[in-house]
């Protein structure tokens, strides 16, 4: 059985010792270790992997050491006492690195081949777990270290002292306690009595639910990426993120995520985008999974393409960052884009410019890095094999869009050695058939529509993408007949959903004006008018809705007709119309009829008054003969008293005036009355 590490011994090394972020550290004084950082010439003790060295890992670095150089090691650390420790992350790679060192100053072995190779692999970016990453030492100890050091953070690039090295001690121990558990970290860490353990499971839990909400908001698409050192293309699902919440294990999960990738081998290439990060060289980061043996060369090649490019003349030059790519280059760019030491499964953008605050891309992520992206893994390997069938010409706006594409090459399904043709079973091409008869072409995996977005369906050798904007036809085989009654038959259908459309907008005009005259109170509807208007409606229904022009010749025919008529809502237009026109006509005749009511009702109240005023007039005539002098009693009086004074006669004449006003009243009011019950008891308007 391996001897086990001795967790109080290691953790008595570290009973004094102070801890600081400084990831750009060069000089060391005595007194100082450095983990992965500073010069190795300083009086301090830097354990820096990078000053030339081809290791990957800290760790691997160290490990592979010679007896002589552990032996110089040790002699230096002996030499001065550690009272405190740079670090530049809280890694794996980091804390093994500092066990090492340990153990290498104590003279003590330890069968620890098992757990350097598997950290040097998780270094460069090769997970070896499997799925369960419940499972995983690496992926528990980052989510741990993630965790440990968010809380360390107190404002941007600051940490607090005492928490910075409470996290490193706790994040050494659970380290220490998976060493101990198994000498063969591949075999897996079981559940372990230990309240670090515990906090990495939850840590991992939380940041599998960031990867779970990132997901939603990300791009997945299909990509065609060239094999290293090969010009065969593998097909691979892709995943771009513009990333908010920065996660420890999100190329993890992506890269193991049999659900949402739709060749359920998890997303081989990543594209993962910070803004927040601006000119850090982590803003714009494009990989692919170092397993998988593909290389993103030709993109970088493209990349440093565009630069030049952008920087017409003006790039940087005078000193340039050591790079792979460019070893030997004279006038090689001083900030490139990093080629992961010429294994192309990684690039980084450009770092700012040194002392300065001038970032070393003039690339926008949006409008250069996914176009050229999009274009070299998709586009470029479909448009020579595709021929155009329709009229590329635009259609006027608000026209359903009709387009068909035809394969030009051998039978797709029988060309093996050309996986171009791999692309036409993606939902990738689908959804970019869908984009060709929108109003733009999609050119970044974020402008191919949704799949709720468009209906895709194979009939034969020909694919169908359909939605409400337009159509668009594929034939996998370059000779298929049936593409051209197809095509026939969407653009017939399309014309029919056109003069639908326009015929809505000439019934909006119609049952808009009418409504416009029944709000004016001069205005006047007449029942013949609306009757011509109704009818030539009803007619031009008829001739848009014809179902005879709707059968095709053959059942193919008729399934895309049928698919696109319920597609864009002819199927049910064409019951409900008439129906919609009815009720539309119902309504309008009851508004007619309610205001020829209304009117009757006026006219017939006010020739009601002036009856009942002329008939009371009628019969209070004898009345007011009986109690006034009328003419001719006025003439027998004058003609028996001769003497009647002028005073009698004023008298007579008052009395006559006073029973002529009642006469009026008497008329008034009766006529009041007769419009009053007219009004309100009007027989006919009642059953009206």
């Amino acid at each position: 059985m391996a001897e086990r590490l001795n967790w109080d011994c290691l953790a008595a090394a570290l009973e004094n010792v102070t801890f600081s972020m400084r990831p750009s550290v060069r000089e060391l004084p005595a007194g100082m270790l450095a983990l992965g950082i500073g010069d190795a010439a300083s009086p301090g003790i830097a354990l820096n992997c990078k000053n030339g060295s081809q290791h990957r890992s800290l760790s691997a670095w160290l490990w592979a050491m010679d007896d002589s150089e552990r032996r110089a090691l040790s002699d230096k650390a002996r030499s001065q006492t550690v009272t405190h420790i740079a670090i530049e992350d809280f890694s794996l790679d980091s804390c093994f690195a500092w066990l090492l060192f340990n153990v290498f100053t104590r003279g003590d072995t330890h069968e620890l081949d098992e757990w350097v190779r598997y950290i040097d692999q998780w270094e460069q970016g090769f997970y070896l777990d499997g799925d369960n990453v419940g499972h995983s030492a690496a992926c528990l100890h980052t989510v741990f270290a993630h965790a440990r050091l968010h809380a360390a953070q107190t404002a941007p690039h600051h940490y607090d002292a005492e928490l910075l090295r409470d996290g490193f001690i706790r994040c050494l121990k659970l380290l220490t306690a998976f060493i101990n558990h198994t000498r063969q970290p591949l075999q897996g860490i079981q559940a372990l009595p230990s309240a670090d353990y515990l906090s990495a499971q939850a840590a991992l839990a939380y940041e599998y639910q960031l990867y779970q909400l990132a997901i939603e908001r990300a791009a997945t698409c299909q990509l065609l990426v060239e094999q290293a050192d090969s010009r065969r293309k593998m097909l691979v699902d892709a995943l771009f993120l513009n990333e908010q919440n920065p996660s420890g294990l999100f190329k993890i999960f992506a890269r193991n995520d049999r659900t949402h990738s739709w060749s359920k081998n998890g997303f081989t290439l990543l594209g993962i985008y910070r803004q927040h990060q601006q000119g850090t060289g982590n803003d714009m980061v494009i990989s692919v999974d170092p397993k998988s043996g593909l290389s993103l060369q030709n993109l970088w090649q493209a990349l440093e393409a565009g630069e030049n490019h952008r920087w017409a003349g003006q790039r940087p030059c005078s000193k340039p960052r050591p790079l792979h790519s460019y070893a030997g280059v004279p006038n090689a760019p001083d900030q490139p884009w990093w080629d992961d030491a010429g294994r192309y499964t990684l690039l980084g953008a450009p770092k700012k410019f040194d002392d300065t605050e001038i970032p070393g891309s003039k690339l926008d992520w949006w409008q250069d890095v996914l176009p050229l992206i999009w274009q070299q893994g998709f586009v470029d390997h479909l448009e020579p094999c595709l021929t155009r069938v329709d009229d590329p010409n635009p259609q006027a706006e608000g026209q359903k869009r009709v387009c068909a594409w035809r394969w030009n090459q051998p039978d797709a399904r029988l060309q093996q050695t050309d996986t171009s043709s791999y692309l036409t079973s993606t939902p990738s091409f689908e959804a970019w058939l869908a984009g060709c008869s929108q109003q733009s072409l999609p050119t970044t995996p974020y402008t191919l529509p949704q799949a709720d977005h468009y209906e895709a369906q194979w009939q034969g050798d020909v694919l169908i993408v359909s939605h409400q904007q337009g159509v668009t036809l594929f034939s996998r085989s370059p000779d298929d007949p049936a593409l051209e009654g197809l095509l026939k038959v969407a653009r017939r259908i399309a014309a029919l959903s056109d003069e639908y459309a326009q015929f809505l907008r000439q019934t909006r005009e119609i049952f808009k004006k009418w409504p416009e005259q029944l709000k004016q109170q001069t205005g006047t509807l007449e029942d013949k008018q609306w009757e011509e208007e109704i009818f030539a409606l009803r007619v031009n229904a008829l001739n848009v809705l014809n179902s005879t022009d709707t059968l095709f010749a053959s059942a193919q025919q008729n399934r895309l007709s049928e698919m696109l008529q319920r597609q864009w809502g002819l199927h049910e237009q064409r019951g409900n119309l008439f129906a919609q026109v009815d009720r539309l006509d119902a309504l309008m005749r009851d508004a007619i009829a309610r205001q020829n009511s209304r009117r009757h009702r006026i006219y017939g109240s006010l020739f009601s008054a002036l009856g009942m005023g002329i008939a009371a007039s009628h019969v209070w005539e004898p009345v007011r003969d009986i109690l006034t002098t009328n003419e001719y009693e006025w003439q027998l009086l004058l003609f028996k008293h001769p003497d009647t004074t002028p005073q009698q006669l004023a008298e007579i004449a008052g009395q006559s005036a006073h029973f002529e006003l009642i006469t009026l009243i008497v008329f008034l009011v009766f006529g009041l009355l007769g419009f009053i019950l007219f009004w309100f008891f009007d027989i006919r308007s009642q059953e009206e």
